[in-house]
């Protein structure tokens, strides 16, 4: 394959293997590997997702995996014209909805490919059985699948929003997304994100009322909101629920890959939709990257040859070979996530993804992306974003823009919203002395928290307000502001809500009730000014 398979077997083997001589009879034996199952799924039909499924269960064999090719696309299964074998007969294959396990000595029906180590499974989605008894067979798939004797099940989900294809993608190990430069299928890509984050949060929220409540709420804007629209109403409305919808915003991190680019323009549309998607949804995408159109990969689907088994050395191959690594050490913990600055939130310097030290021409080059990124006519808004708020996303980057590149503006901007670094001040008490400390005041269930409260319960742990803006990082302006009940130094509530939810945290408050009533008493003082 390429000289990166040696070093890939060494980089993702499991702990304990190969650690031993292998000739050793006293060495202990190293139990089987846990069986992952990979799930592939696209924005459309012809993003290339069969050819992509069947090359990373190429990769996974070259680096030693035992791997399952699973065809489990409903609209039509052509995983074998892809790997160059004939179909199975019906009758010989494993019905997924049947009550009797097949033996293990059948296979359940798999099929050799001539890749060592690659057998092919044709599940039988795409024949007669509609309806519930079609769902029955996908939710029995996913059980079935854990049973075989393999590292590694490659799942070739197919494409749509179907609840059975959303949970099998959801619950799979690793889970990738295809999508293609295009219109239709930037569209369908962020139309999926939504109705996978409505489904993923269905199952993580209790049954009884809280589920009741999260599906009225869910059909109220439309069944599959963008998912910052959904806390935004609930946080506003004081619902525990906001919480746990924070919770899940902050943990989904879908993977795409962009299949088939050829413009410039395309190379960076990945890159471009992770910002725009963490900018209307709140939800942090992993771009593994991009695969060039190559004529190389169309020729190898025409004659129904394997690309990385065909033509390793070609672009496409190398491009699927990165990708692949890449999703493994995701899936380790051994790929930091891109885009994550600490910066604070809705910040001018986290509006254009640039440090608090970031140059002049860093800042105009971000810029620059910036405003392609939100231009009126711009593919990655396509579905995403409507006029009005691409207008209002624009005038937020040109305000970020002539704020940092003004010295006079962007210190006294900086001091405000940043915290205050441990190297910048001479080293403070982070306590008094015990013999100083007020007594604290009294809280119930019931307290409705207010700025002059929490300075009280912090005068009386003996906290300095800077120790706090140090372990937070919440700017010293912001917490004065709090403290004080200063409302018209503090920004929009929904940013207030996680400066307070930090400083509670710090104080070793109930975070979310101490955030949830003193945002209430601020949306109350905003309501009777008529803000």
């Amino acid at each position: 394959m390429t000289e990166t398979a040696d070093e890939e077997v060494l980089l993702f083997r499991e702990p304990g293997e190969g650690d031993e001589d292998e000739d050793d009879d006293t060495s202990p034996v190293v139990p089987p590997r846990a069986l992952r199952i990979v799930s592939v799924t696209g924005a459309k039909g012809g993003a290339g997702k069969s050819m992509i499924a069947a090359n990373l269960a190429v990769y996974l064999a070259s680096i030693g995996r035992q791997v399952i090719l699973a065809d489990a696309d409903e609209s039509g299964a052509s995983l074998h014209t892809m790997v160059g074998v004939r179909r199975e007969p019906s009758g010989h294959r494993w019905d997924p909805f049947s009550e009797e396990d097949p033996p293990i000595p059948k296979r359940a029906g798999l099929i050799e490919t001539g890749v060592p180590g690659l057998r092919l499974h044709h599940a039988g989605l795409d024949e007669a059985p509609t309806g519930e008894r079609r769902r029955v067979r996908r939710a029995k798939l996913a059980e079935r699948l854990r049973a075989l004797p393999a590292d590694y099940v490659v799942v070739d989900l197919g494409s749509g929003i179907s609840s059975t294809l959303l949970d099998f993608h959801l619950a799979a190990d690793l889970s990738l997304f295809v999508t293609l430069p295009e219109p239709t299928a930037v569209e369908n890509t962020y139309r999926f994100l939504r109705y996978a984050f409505a489904r993923r949060l269905r199952h993580a929220v209790e049954p009884g009322d809280p589920k009741r409540r999260l599906l009225d709420r869910l059909s109220a804007l439309g069944g599959a909101p963008p998912p910052m629209d959904l806390w935004r109403v609930l946080d506003e409305g004081g619902d525990p629920l906001a919480d746990l919808v924070r919770d899940q915003i902050e943990s989904f991190a879908p993977a795409i890959v962009l299949n088939q680019t050829r413009l410039r323009s395309d190379l960076e549309l990945g890159e471009a939709m992770r910002t725009a998607v963490r900018r209307r949804m709140g939800v942090q995408v992993d771009h593994l990257g991009h695969i060039d159109y190559d004529d190389t990969a169309w020729s190898c689907v025409r004659n129904r040859r394997l690309l990385l088994v065909e033509s390793p050395g070609a672009k496409s191959a190398k491009s699927i070979e990165k990708i692949s690594r890449r999703l493994l050490a995701s899936a380790a913990g051994k790929r930091a996530r891109r885009g994550e600055r600490r910066v604070p939130p809705e910040s001018h310097h986290d509006l254009l993804e640039v440090d608090r030290g970031a140059t002049d021409e860093e800042v105009r080059r971000a810029f620059k992306r910036a405003r392609e990124i939100y231009s009126p006519d711009s593919l990655v808004c396509y579905g995403l974003f409507d006029q009005g708020e691409i207008k209002n996303v624009r005038r937020r980057i040109e305000e970020a823009f002539d704020v940092l590149l003004d010295p006079a503006r962007r210190r006294p901007y900086e001091l405000s919203v940043f915290p205050i670094e441990e190297d910048e001040e001479e080293e403070l008490p982070s306590t008094l002395r015990m013999t100083d400390l007020p007594p604290p005041p009294a809280i119930t269930p019931e307290t409705e928290f207010s700025g002059p409260l929490i300075q009280q319960v912090r005068e009386s742990q003996g906290v300095e307000l800077r120790a706090v803006s140090q372990k937070t990082k919440v700017g010293l302006s912001y917490l004065e502001a709090i403290e004080r009940d200063d409302y018209s130094e503090l920004p929009a509530p929904v940013y207030v809500r996680g400066f307070v939810t930090e400083f509670a945290k710090f104080l070793r408050l109930d975070a979310s009730h101490v955030s949830r009533t003193y945002v209430k008493r601020y949306r109350r003082h905003l309501e009777e000014r008529g803000s």
